[in-house]
């Protein structure tokens, strides 16, 4: 063999390796491109679940904001559900349902208005029919029963909110307000440590896989 031959040979086998190297170097880069989605994706979820958590202390604390208003100052009552009716504003429709008043002489100090007929005086313990105030295009849509929050607006009693049965308790007071708002509070700090776990772990699980 020839000296010529042999330089062309290691020539080649050193070419080989460096290809080998080179190919060696791609697939491990790669491979820890693809193993770099798993904290990846442990930090998108907990982002999200806070995400999640922070929108519902959001609702939760607009709710209490909504319903200070009517903190001792309300009723509730029982309804079971009856019958459909346009709907006053849109296009969709009401329910209507069927309740008693409460057996309280306060209620007959102002006309009751039903959102069905014109507003009168009514009887302490009355029973009556009502408008709900959900919408939507078919009866599945609304609670067989509901809960009905009564109010004085201006002078008048009226069905202010219709939610499924039990979402108002025995009524709405200053505790009922202030216990919504620590659940939104609570919903609040959970989305903060859910989203900063999260990439608190994700950031664990990266520095050990690299």
């Amino acid at each position: 063999m020839t000296e010529e031959t042999t330089d062309r040979q290691d020539t080649f086998f050193a070419f080989d390796d460096e290809q080998d190297d080179e190919q060696e170097e791609h697939d491990g880069g790669r491979a820890r491109r693809s193993i770099a989605w798993r904290p990846t994706a442990v930090g998108l979820l907990g982002l999200l679940l806070g995400l999640v958590l922070a929108v519902s202390a959001a609702l939760a604390w607009d709710d209490s904001r909504r319903l200070a208003g009517y903190a001792d100052r309300s009723w509730v009552i029982s309804g079971q559900y009856q019958d459909l009716t346009n709907d006053l504003q849109t296009k969709t429709w009401n329910p209507i349902y069927r309740g008693v008043l409460p057996a309280d002489e306060a209620v007959t100090e102002q006309p009751f208005d039903s959102g069905l007929a014109d507003p009168r005086v009514p009887e302490a313990g009355e029973e009556i029919v009502f408008r709900g105030t959900q919408t939507g295009s078919r009866e599945e849509d609304f609670h067989e029963e509901a809960d009905a929050l009564l109010a004085v607006e201006e002078g008048t009693l009226q069905v202010v909110e219709t939610a499924e049965a039990g979402e108002f308790g025995d009524g709405v007071t200053a505790g009922t307000v202030a216990w919504q708002r620590v659940q939104a509070a609570l919903l609040l700090l959970a989305g903060l440590g859910a989203a900063a776990g999260g990439i608190w772990f994700a950031r664990r699980l990266y520095r050990r896989e690299h």
